[in-house]
């Protein structure tokens, strides 16, 4: 045999589908290809014109979808000069047109036949009239995309990291106003030309009151560490919550007891922020105590007083 497939040259064309309704399922489409076909459908109508199957990646045989009609694509014959068995290699990029008309090399659907075939819902935009037919999303559009569609969907998804963080930033800011003022207390105690048995004291309860606060920051520490590992859980928990809405329902219902374990452990998150706020508590009550040496060493240094009781630290 001299003439066989891969060795009786590459005859290669480009055509338009008309028809993408294979009765075989396997993907092919009907092309009406330029230079063997005319265009008048009174000669050759869509319903002669030769089934072309499509060459797909080894790796998107899951994900491959047809060409659809008024696409042009290009390909080769696989019977060589006998032009008889085409075959889809790629499709050209280009602008949408309008469908319909009694001519070949275009969309022969009508307009009752698009509004009939499945069409995305309302709003969601794949591809338009005068608009490339490269896909929004690959264009950088988001906006009325099914993207776009989906992440607006997931919304109502509460962000708990988000209030933690503010919870864990108002903490710092309070604790960090503390040692701030205790600071400024001891600077100006110890700005003092003379020393008297009150500025002594006051000095004495200043600094164990540094310390006391130093303690309650260390334990706050691993109180912060613990909610910050929860913030990375719930992330964990929205991406997880995201890929279940992309489930199927049925898919969803088998998964609804990983839910509620989820939601008894954002249960435990809210308990740690609950004991973040105790501390908090805590640091207030400290913060009045500075303010009551501020007024002692006041004291001392409008009325002269030799001898004040300073606060005791609780």
């Amino acid at each position: 045999m001299e003439n066989f497939i891969g060795k009786d040259g590459f005859n290669w064309w480009v055509g338009v589908v008309e028809n993408r309704k294979d009765p075989l399922k396997l993907g092919r489409c009907q092309v009406r290809i330029f230079g063997y076909h005319t265009e008048n459908k009174q000669l050759i109508s869509t319903e002669d014109l030769p089934w072309a199957p499509c060459l797909v990646s080894p790796n998107s045989q899951q994900s491959f979808a047809t060409p659809k009609e008024g696409d042009y694509v290009m390909g080769f014959f696989a019977d060589g000069e006998s032009n008889q068995a085409p075959t889809i290699m790629g499709i050209y990029t280009g602008i949408k047109v309008s469908a319909g008309g009694d001519s070949g090399f275009q969309d022969p659907r009508t307009p009752e036949e698009i509004a009939a075939a499945p069409n995305p819902p309302d709003g969601i935009i794949v591809e338009s009239v005068g608009q490339p037919t490269v896909s929004p999303s690959a264009r950088g559009v988001v906006a009325n995309t099914p993207q776009g569609r989906a992440a607006n969907n997931r919304t109502h998804i509460c962000n708990v990291a988000v209030e933690i963080n503010k919870d864990v930033a108002v903490v710092k800011s309070q604790v960090m106003g503390i040692v701030k003022l205790i600071r400024t207390t001891l600077e100006g105690l110890w700005a003092g030309t003379s020393s008297t048995p009150v500025i002594e004291e006051a000095k004495e309860f200043a600094l164990a009151l540094k310390a006391k606060v130093k303690l309650i920051q260390k334990e706050l520490e691993p109180i912060i560490d613990e909610i910050r590992a929860y913030q990375e859980y719930i992330q964990y928990l929205q991406q997880l919550v995201a890929y279940i809405q992309s489930l199927p329902a049925q898919l969803q219902a088998l998964l609804a007891q990983c839910l509620a374990e989820a939601t008894v452990e954002l249960k435990t998150a809210q308990q740690a922020v609950s004991t973040l706020t105790d501390q908090t508590q805590v640091l207030n009550t400290l913060k009045a105590e500075v303010q009551a040496v501020i007024d002692v060493q006041e004291t001392a240094s409008s009325a002269n007083v030799t001898s004040i009781t300073v606060p005791q630290l609780s």
